[in-house]
């Protein structure tokens, strides 16, 4: 079994992948993540991948194909779930060439409004040395300015400055918001009110999902 998580940034993908691979069993499948392993250890796809990050803008698809490849061969039988790929149709139609027709089982989208998106993002805070996340309204660090588990800074992503998180959105909405009428056309498609708590959407997706077993 193969599902799609997708949502605009701020959605709560990765929350919710992350839930479902250890409630559920799914090999979470983030080209995000390996990104970010690239990026933080400056290899050559790391640099390239910054380059347009740090702009809001997408990466090449030719990059998230190949990591996406090599994730989906390492699954070894078990359900994956990919989490924020495609994000374009090109992906959504390199992505059936490569499992086939009967790959995807479902396609599940995290719906939210757009201010409360930039809300989520651009209050979003990171530790420069363990990587653990915090938020300036929801989840504040009990020192500000550093993290509670290790003490080192915490700072804000670059491309999660406002200005370039309305950059981001708009490029969401241009060239991964017909993905979504890809799969209906295919019967694959599935909406969750991401506005919900944490707790609730997982318990739609999880309900939604073992109708599909």
């Amino acid at each position: 079994m193969i599902i799609i998580l997708t949502g605009a940034p701020g959605a709560g993908k990765g929350t919710q992948a992350d839930l479902l691979a250890d409630k559920l069993g799914f090999k979470k499948v983030s080209t995000g993540d390996a990104l970010r392993r690239h990026i933080k250890e400056g290899t050559a796809v790391g640099k390239r991948a910054q380059s347009y990050m740090s702009e809001g803008k997408l990466v090449p698809d030719e990059v998230l194909l190949g990591i996406l490849q090599s994730e989906l061969e390492s699954a070894q039988g078990k359900p994956v779930l990919l989490d924020g790929y495609p994000r374009n149709v090109a992906q959504a139609k390199a992505l059936q060439e490569i499992v086939g027709p009967q790959g995807i089982s479902g396609v599940f989208h995290l719906d939210l409004d757009k201010s409360l998106l930039v809300e989520r993002i651009s209050g979003r805070r990171t530790c420069i040395n363990c990587g653990a996340s915090y938020h300036l309204l929801t989840s504040p660090t009990k020192v500000e300015g550093f993290c509670d588990r290790c003490g080192s800074e915490v700072v804000q992503r670059p491309d999660d400055h406002e200005d370039k998180v309305r950059v981001r959105l708009e490029v969401y909405s241009k060239e991964t918001s017909p993905i979504l009428d890809f799969y209906k056309d295919l019967g694959l498609y599935h909406c969750i009110d991401g506005s919900q708590s944490t707790e609730k959407v997982y318990d739609s997706l999880a309900a939604q999902l073992r109708s599909l077993a």
